[in-house]
């Protein structure tokens, strides 16, 4: 059971709270022979939450293992992350100098190929080659015609 110093100490507040508490009824105490408040632990800190305890040095020691294996599997992380930054590099350089042959080749064709003829610049060769103009041939039709057909 725990007095008002207790109580106050184990949820880290005044004196005075805890009584206002008791006194507004949020609180249920009782009071013992001598006249002092007896407040039940598991009453008093539905109310009021425990004080954080300091860790011991078990608990220091599982969270520093804790941290430790974090790290350990960030630091995995980051490799990998870097691992794969420097292969997706090596793939752009490779398909860069790809891309650079690509083009030269191209480049070498275009040369090979005679340049291109302004329009209306007619050679020998392809006067020979050009077939001969079409004659149109125009019926007269007349727009009754549709009338006398049949």
């Amino acid at each position: 059971m725990y007095n008002l110093a207790t109580a106050a100490a184990a949820a880290g507040i005044n004196r005075s709270t805890v009584l206002r508490a008791i006194k507004g009824g949020r609180l249920s105490a009782q009071r013992d022979e001598t006249g002092s408040w007896c407040i039940d632990p598991a009453e008093f800190h539905r109310v009021f939450p425990p004080l954080a305890t300091p860790a011991t040095n078990a608990q220091q020691a599982e969270q520093r293992d804790a941290t430790d294996l974090l790290v350990a599997e960030l630091r995995k992380v980051i490799e990998d992350l870097r691992a794969d930054r420097d292969r997706c590099r090596s793939d752009s350089d490779r398909w860069q100098a790809q891309s650079d042959h690509w083009r030269t080749a191209f480049e070498n064709t275009q040369r090979l190929l005679p340049p291109p003829q302004q329009h209306g610049a007619t050679t020998a060769a392809t006067e020979a080659t050009k077939p001969a103009p079409l004659k149109l041939v125009r019926r007269r039709v007349r727009w009754w015609g549709w009338k006398r057909a049949g």
